[in-house]
């Protein structure tokens, strides 16, 4: 089927006045929308212009302006990262904003509130960035009453208590406790997510869940799961189906190429285009593993940081201990 609000433009004013006239009827329309897809309106002409890595360019997604809301920030909490970065996150007052409602929100870095002055109690402006994630705009100062507390950054993990370390020219604050809790849990997560290993009937909670049960303790213990089949049935929400559907998506990850297994392991620096160019050039994880940092900056796309990253990661007796377990398990690796 095809939208009825469609429309030929035959030049760029009548395609901003196409963009007017929605973005007055967006509010009427019975689904929500973020914006226009333009168009390039001659198939012939779509090979010839070509595409980016991840878009053609014969359209672009003209994106509205996002709702502002106003709410209130009642409490700042703390959350850990697969890297070991503590992020602050806003708890507050909840609201609807474009349809869902919000009560969090990442004031990413300490920076980041400082600058904008963010303390609990604030009446605070909030958006979804990209139309997706809750993210604080700016703080309402004419609505403070006294009762606001300034922000102060933690000093110790607020999950194993080990010392937060900030590192030089970056904003972020880390915890380098390789044993943290969260940090293992954030990097079972990202391993099982749809553009790494596409891992289906696993969510946050639920790994989250298998962890502190010691079920899921590490990535190749997702690959263990079929051993714990009765337990899996046990729990809420679990049945024979979804186990088996489960089980069979673990299995079938497995043949995942190269390429999503690297982005898949969160080597810092080394997100989804990185490891296309790395699975690209190297063909099998041993070549990779063998790479010097001399060869890697020779490549387009890696950069000196990037290249002591991957060199530091499988420098790690524990990763390389990792990927022999996941190559006995039966993993793709080329």
């Amino acid at each position: 089927k095809v939208n009825p609000y469609y429309r030929e433009c035959a030049n760029i004013d009548e395609v901003l006045m196409f963009i007017e006239e929605i973005k007055h009827k967006r509010d009427t329309l019975p689904y929500e929308i973020d914006g226009i897809v333009i168009k390039v309106n001659d198939i012939t002409k779509h090979e010839l212009l070509g595409f980016t890595a991840k878009s053609p360019k014969w359209a672009i997604a003209y994106k509205f302006p996002a709702e502002e809301v106003i709410t209130y920030i009642r409490s700042i909490s703390f959350q850990v990262g697969r890297t070991g970065q503590v992020t602050p996150v806003a708890n507050l007052d909840p609201v609807i904003v474009q349809g869902s409602t919000i009560s969090r929100a990442t004031l990413h870095n300490e920076d980041f509130v400082k600058d904008k002055d963010i303390r609990v109690n604030d009446a605070v402006v909030i958006r979804k960035a990209g139309d997706i994630i809750p993210e604080v705009v700016r703080v309402v100062f004419e609505r403070r009453n006294g009762s606001e507390k300034p922000f102060e950054m933690i000093k110790y993990c607020p999950v194993c208590n080990a010392p937060l370390e900030r590192k030089e020219g970056e904003a972020g604050v880390y915890c380098l406790n390789a044993t943290c809790d969260a940090k293992k849990v954030e990097t079972i997560i990202h391993f099982t997510s749809r553009k790494a290993m596409n891992i289906d009937g696993l969510g946050e909670r639920i790994i989250e869940q298998l962890y502190q049960d010691k079920i899921i303790q590490s990535i190749p213990d997702l690959y263990r799961l079929s051993k714990h089949r009765m337990e899996l049935k046990m729990r809420e929400g679990f049945g024979e189906k979804s186990v088996q559907n489960l089980l069979d998506s673990i299995e079938a990850s497995k043949k995942q190429p190269l390429e999503k297994l690297l982005f898949g392991l969160g080597i810092r620096h080394v997100g989804e285009k990185v490891s296309k160019v790395l699975a690209a050039i190297y063909h099998d994880i041993d070549s990779l593993i063998a790479a010097t940092e001399e060869e890697l900056v020779k490549i387009d796309e890696i950069g000196p940081i990037i290249a002591r990253s991957i060199i530091r990661y499988f420098n790690d007796e524990k990763h390389r201990q990792m990927i022999t377990e996941l190559k006995n398990l039966g993993l793709n690796m080329t």
